[in-house]
């Protein structure tokens, strides 16, 4: 390559071997070509070199100064070298102007053939320029010379199986796999987009076998490709979606005949990348997507310990202002009053309430009257029941006036009552809330956790000391790998260490020579002892040409990486003191306005409940149970008072006249109702007795079983003679004889009917355990008497006597 005099824009190359005729002919036809864009982007020929004898010799171009390849551009160590305020938003403009540059050379009908990292150079502005362009597939006149050379790493599936690429015809589509591969590793830091971390089975796929099988190691389908992107790389997610859309489709498996996006596309979208950027808040020098949560420049960098973009560090940016402001807020703040126990409830008012007075009054009026009926229900029965009534009546009245007593105490519902529970509920309610913390931390523990991170603040500057002073330990070995540093695997002359294995070692993070680690290089898929060793003994070859300098202080480099995380950790700090700050404050206030507010509801419920409470202590018990009482007592006075005159009624007796049974009789009626003693009468006194009398009126006398059975203590019987009352009927129709002649006794006294239907006649009563003799039977009544009929009872009221 030679300067042109007079040309200072020109260059000229000049082979060493004498072109053949094709290739003569191809760069005739391409100087032919030259045109603005075209000499805009590429060092294109502008004319042919000859010797004395006519024939070419090489051929004048463009000069590209101040470019660099671009894998010195995402490569991060060497960027830092050859670019050193680079950022990601240069890196997305530089892999937009390549685009641009593919497109420029598809609109001209050329296709560049051989896509690789080092026929691609960038200034320092993002420009980028191609360079070896005799290389391309040029078309003209019907003619096509052939491009006849490619790197394995930047060549499409279809082109992989290949053994020569002469006479091979290629297309933009076979370019644009290369641009893709060339994009993707200016966004992702250096990493080939099929170098990863295979997880099928057998041994991991070369980078050329990945291609050949569209093994992208970002894909969506990782279940196809099974591959994963290896340690330390950028996310895809931090990409956009229509930039990742792109990757899908240039890398996908039926690419070749979809076809893949072309340079515009790639332009249209890198554009959209670049302008939904943001700035790292802790790293200036970091840009990302704003869609993304957090920095993924940060995380990279914290877990690689590899810086990726510059930091220049700018003094008084940050510093001890902010944080001397904040924690004079924080000492301001007083922690607040503690709350304490929660009060218990008060004592009752000194005075009841005057309703709460009116309804005592007449609650211990209706208690007195309620209990008291209740003892003389229990007298009533006790007096006029029947023994056996009586036995069963007097406990069942005490059980059950006990059941009401209780269900009443349970009840509550006299109001004074109720509104003393309904506050007691309330005062729970209230200590419970009291006695519960409040969510989150404290105060007090925002406090302590601030003043731990204000320790960590004060101690950086002893850290950020110490930092230094190891810098300064430790020049010779920082010069010994910036010495390292500026021998790049790319250019390496290794054995066995051609394209695509560099490709695969930039990506896991292996640039340069200081990065020729023996256990960095084991990690690396595909690289055994033999090939690790061969690398070695290449590091090796340049430590022996370092030169340890100690008039050479720390670089200006390391003073700033140091600056910067220091600069990182007080800005860190400082905002977590603030959000403490601000919590603090929150719960403070929050602390301040539950106290108030039980507080305030204490005051408001204190007297409630004292008047509460003397009001129910007036009213201890509820109207209801009291008035259940007053039904109980009347209810049972009524049972015993009818059982008891049903027992002691009167015993009607028929007793037909032996002389005119057929004529109307008049009943004997006899009380057994004890009576005074008359005095007695004089015979002379006695009123005679009509002679018709006797053959008309029965004699006058007790029943023979009244007589066997009156006490011996009853007075003499008063006999009365009653009114006629109706004779028995006996219907013949509907009378049964069945059972005719058997004893039945009564379950319980009886009015016997003059007939068989309860419209009939009472005509006696048939006393409770009598037993009786069975007439005639006719539809559930039974015609009953002793030695004659008395009349028809229900059968339900007896049954067979034993």
């Amino acid at each position: 390559m030679f300067d042109v005099a007079g040309k200072p824009d020109a260059v000229a190359k000049v082979y060493l071997k004498a072109p053949s005729a094709q290739r003569a002919a191809k760069l005739s036809a391409m100087a032919g070509m030259a045109s603005a864009p075209l000499l805009r982007i590429a060092a294109w020929p502008t004319g042919t070199l000859h010797e004395p004898s006519g024939s070419v010799a090489g051929f004048m171009m463009p000069k590209v100064g101040g470019h660099e390849p671009v894998f010195k551009l995402y490569g991060p160590k060497l960027r830092m070298q050859e670019f050193p305020t680079a950022d990601w938003r240069f890196l997305i403009h530089a892999a937009a102007n390549a685009a641009r540059s593919f497109s420029t050379v598809h609109a001209a009908g050329l296709v560049i053939g051989d896509v690789n990292h080092g026929n691609l150079v960038v200034g320092q502005d993002a420009t980028v320029r191609m360079i070896d362009c005799d290389s391309f597939q040029v078309t003209q006149a019907g003619k096509t010379w052939f491009c006849e050379v490619g790197v394995g790493t930047h060549q499409p599936p279809e082109m992989q199986a290949l053994d020569s690429y002469a006479g091979v015809l290629r297309t933009p589509n076979h370019d644009s796999f290369g641009l893709a591969v060339i994009v993707f590793q200016l966004l992702c830091i250096a990493r080939h987009p099929f170098a990863g971390r295979y997880k099928g089975p057998g041994e991991p796929p070369s980078i050329e076998d990945a291609i050949k099988a569209s093994r992208y190691a970002y894909s969506r389908d990782r279940s196809r490709t099974a591959m994963e992107p290896p340690p330390g790389s950028l996310p895809v997610d931090a990409l956009t979606p229509s930039i990742q859309d792109l990757f899908e489709r240039a890398f996908a498996p039926g690419a070749a005949r979809a076809g893949r996006p072309n340079a515009d596309q790639w332009v249209t979208a890198l554009g959209e990348l670049a302008s939904d950027l943001k700035s790292c808040g802790a790293n200036g020098a970091h840009f990302y997507r704003k869609g993304l949560s957090a920095c993924p420049w940060c995380a990279i960098e914290n877990a690689s310990g590899i810086t990726l973009f510059p930091v220049v560090f700018k003094p008084g940016a940050v510093g001890a202002t902010g944080m001397a402001a904040l924690w004079q807020e924080v000492s301001k703040l007083p922690d607040p009053p503690l709350l304490g126990q929660c009060p218990p409830p008060p004592g009752p008012a000194v005075q009841a309430s005057p309703a709460a007075q009116a309804l005592a009054g007449s609650g211990r009026s209706l208690k007195t009257a309620a209990w008291g009926s209740v003892a003389a229900s229990l007298a009533v029965t006790l007096a006029f029941a029947s023994p056996d009534f009586r036995a069963a009546m007097v406990p069942a009245i005490g059980v059950i006036a006990f059941i009401i007593h209780r269900i009443g105490q349970n009840a509550q519902q006299n109001p004074f009552q109720q509104r003393l529970g309904e506050l007691k509920r309330e005062w729970d309610e209230l200590r419970r809330a009291w006695n519960m913390p409040l969510p989150g931390p404290s105060a007090s523990d925002i406090r302590a956790n601030l003043t731990r991170l204000k320790a960590q603040y004060d101690g950086l500057n002893g850290e950020r000391a110490k930092r230094m002073q190891k810098l300064n330990e430790q020049r010779r070995e920082k010069q010994l790998e910036d010495h390292l540093d500026h021998f790049s695997l790319t250019n390496a002359k290794v054995p066995g260490i051609g394209p695509a294995r560099v490709a695969t070692l930039a990506s896991h993070g292996i640039d340069t020579a200081s990065d020729i680690i023996s256990h960095r290089l084991l990690a690396v898929p595909g690289f055994g002892p033999a090939t690790v060793a061969k690398l070695l003994a290449w590091r090796r070859s340049h430590e022996a040409s370092f030169r340890f300098d100690p008039s050479k202080g720390v670089s200006s480099s390391e003073i700033a990486l140091v600056e910067r995380d220091i600069a990182a950790q007080r800005t860190k700090l400082e905002r977590e003191v603030a959000a403490g700050l601000a919590r603090m404050r929150a719960a403070a206030a929050a602390h301040t306005s539950r106290r108030q507010a039980l507080e305030g509801r204490v005051a408001e419920l204190r007297p409630q409940y004292a008047q509460a409470a003397a009001d129910a202590a007036v009213v201890p018990e509820n109207r209801t149970t009291h008035k259940r009482l007053l039904a109980l007592a009347g209810a049972a006075a009524a049972v015993a008072l009818v059982t008891g005159i049903g027992h002691r009624s009167p015993i009607i007796e028929h007793r037909p006249s032996s002389a005119a049974t057929d004529l109307p009789v008049t009943p004997v009626v006899t009380l057994p109702v004890p009576l005074p003693a008359p005095p007695a009468p004089s015979r002379s006194a006695e009123a005679p007795r009509p002679a018709s009398a006797d053959r008309t009126t029965p004699e006058v006398k007790a029943p023979k079983s009244e007589q066997a059975s009156a006490p011996e203590a009853l007075a003499p019987t008063r006999t009365v003679t009653s009114l006629p009352l109706p004779p028995i009927s006996r219907p013949a129709s509907a009378a049964s004889t069945a059972g005719v002649g058997e004893r039945v006794i009564m379950r319980q006294a009886a009015n016997v009917r003059a007939g068989a239907s309860g419209s009939s006649a009472v005509v006696r009563t048939a006393p409770s355990g009598a037993v009786l003799r069975v007439f005639e039977r006719n539809a559930g009544w039974v015609l009953i008497g002793e030695e004659d009929p008395w009349g028809w009872v229900f059968s339900g009221l007896m049954e067979p006597a034993p």
